[in-house]
């Protein structure tokens, strides 16, 4: 059996003008649209959620609080004890080589829990207003953070 031209070309057509939902999602590499180094910069943030494989280690950051400033430093407070450290905020890289993802590199000692914290983090989301979710950029490392602004 035969199909008519016109009915095939109509098929075809159909076919692949069809879109799937995730054709309209922003893809992992966009950077986020806002300036990452300045907002982090500004007031006291908080570690949301702290995820290390299937283990869920939040609850080793609460009650510390997190300043970031724009000189490149942040300091943790807790019950009125600083520990101080550095972060480094990195664009998007898209040339050969680069993975296309804005990254956070945080060091800030050697003492529990701010040494889950030492990585380079990819960015996975970012708001102005809910905070930044973060990828370790290691994939064998299984870590994901979230910092919330206070």
């Amino acid at each position: 059996m035969k199909l008519p031209l016109q009915l095939l070309l109509a098929l075809t057509l159909s076919v692949f003008s069809c879109k799937k939902a995730s054709d309209n999602l922003i893809p992992a590499t966009a950077t986020p649209t806002f300036d990452v180094k300045g907002v982090m910069a500004t007031g006291s943030w908080t570690v949301g959620s702290f995820r290390q494989r299937t283990e869920d280690k939040s609850s080793g950051f609460k009650g510390i609080t997190f300043v970031f400033s724009a000189d490149g430093t942040v300091t943790a407070t807790e019950n009125n004890k600083t520990t101080k450290g550095t972060w480094v905020y990195s664009p998007a890289v898209t040339y050969y080589g680069g993975n296309g993802l804005s990254s956070l590199t945080i060091n800030i000692g050697t003492s529990k829990p701010f040494d889950l914290l030492n990585a380079t983090w990819n960015i996975n989301a970012a708001s102005t207003t809910s905070g930044l979710k973060l990828d370790n950029k290691e994939p064998a490392e299984d870590e994901h953070v979230e910092f919330v602004r206070l």
